[in-house]
């Protein structure tokens, strides 16, 4: 694996969390939880009845006077030790305005001391794990367990605020959050990742909020030596991955409320591909297949070994495939499409490797590599990222004939369009169309973003905008009028926008834009880089780097409506 010095940046605030998973998990107050954790202020299941006051306090509050909104002006929590309270870090340092909070804690049962000071007008309780009095300031001994929460409150008659305190396993991985306030801030939304690096922590797929706060994870044990892939939320409510924890592997979709976990593939297939999981309109899902494909001629073929060094083959053998598949909820398969029927790999495959394959982990030519999967919206066709090919392609759906193939070499047994790329991506990732994309204008024209590894070349890997155009107009045509601006010669693509890390990816990353224009790069396997979110102007609004040297396939961000920040907080760390 690479290695990079990273550049320091201007930390404003910093998370540093660390920790891993088991069974128990925090019981739900009961409330409705906002983003601002407000509950009910009457609603006798979460306060509890407060016991009565030290002789000459009267904790009532003036009702003749506007308390205001409730908030704890001051929490710390702190861990008993042989020699009295040892101090334990929130993540982030407390602010009255954050109401998400972690600390790392022991496999067993840990004693934290938790003091708290309400805000004028207010009291302070704790409503888990047991709940205290209401009182304006105090100072109590609760016991935890890994996984569970310490749920804080404020309250007045205005309401009530909670402030949870996740008690994170040992083995959840290390994170850093820096925000870059001076620049700008992200908009609101939730952070998906998973951990790949069983070395340095345990498996984990984790929701984190706007203040790199885990609010949500769950952990898996792998047997085959990887961690989480693709952690995703396709199905709403409910987080969606591929933890490689058997073979052939599984896609697990963990709705949230209720609690339930299925795991979908298609039926009868060799190898479900980690890469990638789509619901179609239709609800069925699509995957990429990598089953061993035989007999394949190879002859004169170079590929790259593990050591870095190459071997020349001279005759037929095993590749590892690249397969579309379609099937329905009940593992069903409705369609195929196989890359061998449209690829030459001798003529098409640019950088071939030897990669370990299989629950034995064998090493098996690996001459296409599919590892990602976006549909047209217009008509259903398919653009595909294919890493070994150095390039992406578009699938008519109806017949599955490449149409055109942008980077990479020209060949195709299809006679697919060629899209020149005057800066070419190098083993790229997440190949996604942008709004403006149009199949119907000379032949495809809009923008497509991409992240680019550049995995063995001395430039850093890259978040990528490119402006493709796939042919040339067709004298003026009503269709070809609403094409853009032709400002990007047809049969070829141009980049418009970009932003590099700091080092070249050995493997996997991603770039998303969302609808309110959240561009988020995952920087795959750089280790300990993590994720950023960048502006449209390049401003590096976030970072979340792992100081363990984790890594995570892909980082998505989600708006906050996509869950629950109450379901989140009283699911997380269920299996």
């Amino acid at each position: 694996m690479l290695s990079f010095a990273m550049t320091p940046r201007r930390c404003v605030a910093v998370l540093a969390i660390a920790a891993g998973v088991s069974g128990a998990v925090a019981c739900s107050s009961g409330a409705s939880s906002d983003s601002a954790g407000s509950v009910d202020a009457g609603d006798s299941s979460v306060l509890p009845d407060a016991p009565t006051p030290d002789a000459g306090f009267d904790a009532r509050p003036d009702a003749s006077v506007d308390p205001g909104p409730p908030a704890l002006v001051a929490l710390s929590v702190s861990a008993s030790g042989a020699d009295g309270s040892l101090p334990l870090a929130l993540s982030p340092a407390f602010s009255q305005e954050i109401h998400d909070y972690s600390v790392r804690c022991s496999a067993e049962t840990n004693v934290l001391t938790v003091s708290m000071t309400a805000s004028d007008g207010s009291t302070s309780l704790l409503l888990q794990p047991t709940p205290s009095p209401s009182l304006p300031k105090q100072t109590l001994s609760v016991s935890v367990t890994e996984n569970q929460a310490v749920v804080a409150a404020a309250t007045n008659g205005a309401g009530t605020v909670e402030y949870w305190v996740r008690c994170l396993p040992p083995d959840f991985p290390l994170l850093q959050w820096t925000p870059h306030a001076e620049v700008g801030t992200p908009t609101p939304g939730y952070y998906l990742i998973g951990t790949d690096e069983p070395t340095t922590s345990g498996c984990y797929a984790i929701v984190l909020d706007h203040n790199g706060v885990p609010v949500w994870y769950t952990q898996a044990q792998p047997s085959l030596g990887w961690c989480m892939f693709d952690v995703d939320s396709v199905v709403g409510g409910a987080v969606t991955f591929d933890s490689v924890v058997d073979y052939p592997a599984e896609f697990e979709i963990h709705q949230l409320s209720p609690p339930v976990t299925t795991k979908i593939a298609p039926a009868g297939l060799v190898n479900v591909d980690l890469h990638e999981l789509l619901l179609l309109a239709n609800g069925d899902y699509l995957v990429i297949s990598s089953p061993l494909q035989s007999g394949v001629d190879l002859t004169g073929m170079e590929v790259l070994k593990l050591d870095g060094t190459l071997e020349t083959l001279t005759a037929s053998q095993p590749i590892m495939a690249c397969n579309l598949v379609e099937f329905a909820p009940d593992g069903t398969v409705v369609w195929t499409w196989t890359a061998t029927d449209h690829f030459d790999v001798l003529a098409d495959s640019v950088v071939p490797q030897l990669l370990p394959y299989g629950p034995n982990a064998n090493l098996v030519v690996d001459p296409i590599h599919c590892n990602s999967i976006d549909v047209d919206p217009a008509n259903g066709n398919l653009l595909v990222s294919a890493r070994q090919l150095n390039s992406i392609f578009y699938i008519e759906r109806s017949t599955g004939k490449v149409l055109w193939k942008m980077g990479g070499a020209q060949a195709s047994k299809d006679g697919a369009t060629y899209v020149a790329v005057a800066d070419p991506f190098v083993q790229q990732h997440d190949a996604r169309f942008q709004p403006d994309w149009s199949p119907g204008c000379n032949g495809g024209s809009g923008h497509i973003s991409l992240f680019d590894d550049q995995t063995y070349e001395p430039r850093p890997a890259r978040a990528l905008v490119y402006d493709v155009a796939v042919g040339a107009g067709d004298a003026g045509t009503a269709d070809d009028a609403a094409c853009g601006d032709g400002g990007t010669a047809a049969g070829t693509a141009a980049v418009t926008w970009q932003s590099t890390g700091i080092g070249p990816s050995l493997a996997m990353g991603s770039f998303r834009i969302l609808p309110d224009g959240s561009r988020v790069i995952g920087w795959g396997d750089i280790p300990g880089a993590g994720f950023s979110e960048i502006d449209l102007d390049g401003h590096d609004l976030a970072d979340l780097t792992f100081p363990d040297g984790n890594t995570t396939y892909r980082a998505l961000k989600v708006p906050l409506g996509a869950f629950d920040l109450g379901v989140l907080r009283s699911t997380a760390g269920l299996p």
